[in-house]
């Protein structure tokens, strides 16, 4: 069969140079499933291997909705012994959870797996191509996606610090196979890519036919239509950068900034800050929330808008973006030795032995530490104070934020309260200047703060 120009420019030049600009990586990572476009993705690789002086390495998901999917995993591994590439298989162990699409749900469970694998700056190549971005394309649309929906898939994406590229997407899918059959390429055909039940699916076999037939070359207008969407959202970008760069104080965004801001500024700035962030972007429903019930609120509320694994909550004069805190059980108690690190809910309690800074070490010894947590009513004396305080009062105070409040270690002796990290230390367990002393140090202190 002879070659088109695409063909040909699919296996030499393009792809070459497409691969130039990550030339200070050192490791590219190929995400190999055994289909055909993933297969035509890892032939490329070999064909030009000894141009490519990156480590080159295949990694193959096991997602355990095929009964196939075993020897998929085996044909892959063969794949890559015969081209001479490192393999990895990695396995999801869990279910979707009812109610979740299983195509996002695997699809995010696959990008995690991957990316424990990963190295800083490594990049991970998929083999997605022209058709699935045009079908990104329809069903953002039918959601009802704004300009960066409307983008689809980007050629290069950045996922924490690794890169996520797509060096297939200007490629139809009868390139890719006229490639697969010039080539003369083996590949396991996936049965679920037929199943209706998919939107995807859907899309591909029932109406895609019917456009075509009336529209033979929607392919190319609709990637001209997506380029523009990507023109619109690089715009908005630009613009939310620099609305963040006046907003953004620490890891908060500064209301009184935010609302000199139009509505529609606000939504497209809290967008683009949730993505620098790595958190998942809310729907339109929700970004209303944020702005009625969080941006307008009175500044003396501390509300909430949640959805997934994300909160948004204000604090005062600021606005805070985090995942959704992992159930704590306040009623927890830990028993201490200062000598020791002790970790509490991914943050760790340690001390810095010396003289005359924390907690006198004469004045606990042979006590027995106990860690528990605020339940209200607590008091302590700090130095310096004619009176105690109460917890509640020390927290407002300092600009506690309220809903890590309840997660601070308070450090007690029997049912006496002795020391706050990173707070205060009762008078009466205060190292004098010559006193041997532990200086208590709990590395959660800074995010619990008002930036």
């Amino acid at each position: 069969m002879k070659s088109t120009a695409s063909t040909k420019s699919l296996c030499n030049e393009s792809f070459l140079s497409g691969l130039n600009q990550f030339s200070n990586t050192k490791k590219f990572w190929i995400a190999y499933s055994g289909g055909m476009d993933s297969s035509v993705l890892l032939h490329l690789f070999y064909s030009n291997k000894d141009k490519i002086r990156q480590n080159i390495n295949v990694v193959y998901v096991h997602h355990g909705l095929q009964e196939e999917a075993d020897d998929w995993a085996q044909f892959c591994k063969e794949q890559c012994q015969y081209y001479g590439f490192s393999f990895i298989k990695l396995q999801i162990t869990e279910g979707c959870p009812k109610g979740e699409s299983v195509e996002a749900w695997a699809r995010e469970k696959r990008y995690a797996l991957i990316s424990e694998v990963m190295n800083n700056n490594d990049v991970l190549f998929t083999a997605h191509h022209q058709d699935d971005q045009v079908e990104t394309f329809f069903l953002q649309a039918l959601r009802g996606a704004g300009p960066r929906g409307l983008a689809s898939m980007p050629e290069i994406r950045k996922k924490s610090n690794t890169l996520l590229v797509r060096p297939l997407l200007n490629y139809s899918r009868n390139d890719l196979k006229e490639y697969a059959a010039v080539n003369k390429i083996n590949w396991q055909e996936d049965k679920s890519n037929s199943n209706h039940r998919y939107d995807r699916n859907y899309f591909r076999h029932q109406l895609a036919p019917v456009i075509e037939e009336r529209w033979p070359a929607y392919r190319e207008t609709i990637s001209r239509l997506i380029d523009n969407q990507n023109e619109c959202r690089l715009l908005l970008n630009e613009l939310a950068a620099e609305d963040l760069e006046r907003a953004m104080h620490k890891n908060s965004l500064k209301l009184d900034v935010v609302k000199t801001l139009s509505v529609t500024r606000q939504k497209n700035l809290i967008f683009f800050w949730l993505q620098e962030l790595n958190l998942k972007t809310p729907g339109s429903r929700n970004i209303n929330k944020i702005i009625s019930d969080i941006i307008n609120s009175a500044p003396d509320k501390s509300p909430c808008v949640n959805w997934e694994d994300v909160e948004v909550r204000r604090y005062r004069n600021s606005l805070y973006a985090a995942k959704v805190l992992e159930e704590f059980e306040a009623n927890i108690e830990y028993k201490w030795n200062p000598e020791e690190v002790l970790n509490i809910s991914g943050e760790t309690l340690s001390t810095i032995s010396g003289k005359g800074k924390g907690i006198s070490k004469d004045k606990i010894k042979n006590a027995e530490l106990v860690i528990r947590f605020r339940q209200g009513g607590e008091k302590i004396k700090p130095d310096g104070f004619s009176h105690t305080k109460t917890v509640k009062q020390l927290f407002q105070e300092r600009s506690v934020l309220p809903w890590l409040r309840d997660r601070i270690p308070l450090i007690y002796i029997d049912d006496k309260l002795i020391a706050i990290p990173g707070f205060c230390i009762d008078e009466r367990y205060l190292a004098a200047q010559d006193d041997q002393s532990w200086d208590i140090v709990w590395s959660g202190f800074d995010k619990v703060i008002q930036s």
